[in-house]
């Protein structure tokens, strides 16, 4: 996904992070994590502050901005896009804490940007204990999770339930090694367990405005989460696609007198393919500089928040048809592990479950767009 709202973030901001990913590709399919030098990379690039505010030693990038970098690591690795797809939107989540209590948190001007993860299923307790909480549960799909220096954790609040996410220290949660998915592997999305006293005031409402009174901040939060995970899927389908053309135009099928390129139907399915995901993308990045602009000058309308969520969910379901719909034209080909068709194929399967981009998603828009109710969580 790209947008004209702000510059494309330079090659050089992102080019080690991207050079990593590419050369250990691979390492994240035999371990189920990214390579050592590519998480460290990770933390050292701007990504962990893109979204953090100013104030709090961030770099407060535009949305546009923002997706883009994202996509362009996915380029390199759909794992190591979609670590980024969660910890580069994640600094928005402290555009709602105040000063003291992020400073108590360690963020501040001069200090390393955290590198956040978390989960927004409430699936654990938060207890009264005097000042604090005592949290406890196990969250399960933390992306990332070995490697992250903060989390957020979703719960309900103990005085009238509603969902608070708690912000825990690393050192305060332990880390279960149970990622072992068909696909995005190398994004360590682990379970997560707490039992620890939290204090009360660690804690935001993420259906609550910012304490920020600034654009990325007034841009939905769930739309730019949502908007994320759709360049994760777009550049994964790009790069099913340019497999497809490398296999098509070196492969000739039994009994075929020309390699498949040359085949009518293969023809007709690449075209298909390569024009949904081109529509879809166009359709998203459309969304987001609609709600951009808006952010720009105010609050961003309810109607306009439904498009983007609709819009991200359409690209991330077009983007896994598209790679499954090549796999499957790829024939026998495709099936070998030297060909990476099949690893995309399930890198975007993965990338279609997940719940801001799936039915709930879908049904949030659609709710808004049949009879104008708009949930908190659009």
């Amino acid at each position: 996904m790209t947008t004209e709202l702000a510059p494309r973030a330079t090659t050089g901001d992102l080019e080690t992070v991207c050079k990593a990913a590419r050369d250990h590709r691979d390492y994240g399919e035999r371990h189920s994590t990214l390579h050592p030098e590519v998480w460290q990379a990770l933390r050292d690039s701007p990504l962990p502050a893109a979204a953090l505010p100013a104030v709090f030693g961030g770099l407060q990038w535009p949305a546009g901005q923002i997706i883009d970098a994202v996509r362009q690591l996915a380029l390199a690795d759909p794992s190591a896009g979609w670590a980024a797809a969660i910890h580069a939107p994640a600094g928005a989540f402290t555009a709602r804490l105040d000063t003291q209590t992020a400073a108590e948190l360690g963020l501040g001007p001069g200090k390393p940007p955290p590198l956040i993860a978390g989960s927004s299923i409430p699936a654990g307790t938060a207890e009264p204990d005097t000042e604090h909480v005592r949290l406890r549960g196990t969250w399960p799909l933390v992306t990332s999770a070995p490697q992250m220096t903060l989390a957020v954790l979703a719960a309900p609040d103990p005085q009238d339930h509603a969902t608070r996410w708690w912000w825990v220290a690393q050192d305060n949660v332990d880390v279960l090694q149970d990622w072992d998915a068909v696909g995005l592997r190398g994004s360590a999305s682990c379970s997560v367990t707490c039992d620890s006293l939290v204090p009360r005031h660690h804690t935001i409402r993420l259906t609550e405005p910012a304490a920020f009174d600034e654009p990325l901040y007034r841009f939905p939060l769930y739309g730019l989460m949502s908007a994320c995970i759709a360049a994760v899927a777009q550049a994964t389908a790009e790069q099913a696609l340019a497999a497809f053309r490398e296999l098509a135009t070196t492969s000739t099928p039994r009994q075929a007198a020309a390699t498949l390129a040359h085949s009518g139907p293969v023809q007709e399915t690449y075209a298909h393919a390569a024009t949904r995901l081109t529509a879809a993308a166009a359709h998203a990045d459309s969304t987001v500089e609609t709600a951009w602009k808006a952010a720009q000058n105010g609050t961003v309308p309810g109607i306009q928040r439904a498009a983007l969520r609709a819009a991200c969910s359409h690209l991330v379901q077009t983007a896994a048809v598209v790679c499954q719909d090549l796999f499957e034209t790829a024939g026998s080909a495709a099936v070998h592990r030297r060909n990476p068709l099949e690893k995309y194929w399930r890198d975007s399967a993965v990338a279609a479950r997940h719940a801001l981009v799936a039915s709930r998603g879908r049904q949030l828009a659609g709710a808004l767009m049949l009879t104008g109710t708009a949930a908190k969580d659009l």
